[in-house]
């Protein structure tokens, strides 16, 4: 994810630093799920958070463009878990392969 964007104009300064945040945890080739877990699970928070405190107006526009950011985070997401399903498959023909062998 080398071209992915969290930040819009309307992105409040505290969900800039979790956004570099995980941005630097997704540079990784094989980031740890738990931790982009944690992230994205306080990055709700912090747009919860954010969402409550502003105008109906600041609010439309916020999230309007969140609606790509979420896309692409889900995008992400459904990345890991197909990756992880992948090792999983691997792994539980391994095991077979190993008690085939017993």
């Amino acid at each position: 994810m080398k071209n992915l964007i969290l930040d819009h104009a309307f992105t409040p300064p505290q969900l800039q630093q979790l956004n570099q945040t995980l941005l630097e945890l997704l540079a990784d080739d094989s980031p740890d799920e738990a931790e982009f877990l944690k992230l994205v699970t306080v990055r709700d928070e912090i747009i919860q958070t954010y969402l409550a405190q502003c105008s109906e107006e600041t609010r439309k526009l916020f999230a309007q463009a969140e609606l790509d950011v979420n896309g692409a985070l889900v995008a992400y997401a459904n990345t890991l878990f197909q990756a992880s399903l992948k090792q999983l498959s691997g792994l539980i023909r391994g095991r077979k392969a190993v008690k085939k062998y017993i």
